[in-house]
């Protein structure tokens, strides 16, 4: 991941799980309603180029989703491996902030520090964690 993938995903964070933890309680029950057509309606034909199956359309969703759920658990991981390399205690307590969602403005306020000082410390995690990542690269090859 490059630095702006990292920035992404730091800020996206608590979306994220959040995403995740919704789909291991859902997956069942359908998308959308499937109404069938009456009269003269059901003989026309469909103006949509899409396959008028609906077990068809919704595994493609299903399969769609799922793709997406992938990514974002990649993302996750990455965040959460590369999160133990962060050694400063002021940086893990605002790494912590931001994975909880809080924006800059608001863990500065709460930890008395200005926005840019707590801009300077997220752009140093973000940092160390590219560093980190380039280097578990480096290794694997």
């Amino acid at each position: 991941m490059n630095k702006m993938e990292i920035h992404e995903a730091l800020m996206n964070y608590k979306w994220m799980i959040n995403v995740l933890v919704t789909k291991r309680q859902e997956m069942t029950g359908a998308s959308q309603a499937m109404v069938s057509k009456y009269g003269i309606e059901a003989t026309l034909p469909s103006s949509d180029s899409t396959p008028s199956d609906p077990v068809y359309n919704e595994m493609l969703r299903i399969d769609r989703y799922d793709k997406n759920t992938k990514n974002l658990q990649r993302k996750v991981s990455f965040i959460q491996r590369h999160s133990a390399g962060i050694t400063d205690i002021k940086d893990q307590i605002i790494l912590d902030e931001l994975l909880n969602g809080k924006t800059l403005r608001r863990i500065s306020r709460e930890h008395h520090l200005s926005v840019a000082a707590v801009k300077r410390r997220k752009d140093h995690i973000i940092e160390e964690m590219h560093l980190n990542a380039e280097c578990e690269q480096y290794v694997q090859t």
